[in-house]
């Protein structure tokens, strides 16, 4: 098995336990990790592909989504309290 196979299912069983444990910060993780590399090429995906050039209003709001939902969930976790 492949390096990056092998990390996929440590990542799933990591996400998976965390969420039965009730965190919800390695999600949150996830979702800012998800957006690094769309800033880059330019592509977003929701239902399907979103592109920066052709519809850049859509990719910038989900871009926007997916950061403002990676850091809630990452401060829901260090402070309850707000969540």
């Amino acid at each position: 098995m492949s390096q990056s196979r092998m990390l996929n299912y440590v990542s799933f069983a990591l996400l998976m336990a965390a969420t039965a444990m009730g965190y919800q910060s390695l999600w949150g993780v996830l979702f800012l990790y998800w957006t690094i590399p769309n800033f880059y090429s330019g592509y977003a995906f929701l239902l399907s592909n979103v592109t920066r050039d052709e519809d850049p209003v859509l990719f910038w709001l989900i871009q926007i989504a997916w950061l403002v939902l990676g850091l809630v969930m990452v401060a829901a976790d260090f402070f309850p309290s707000m969540a």
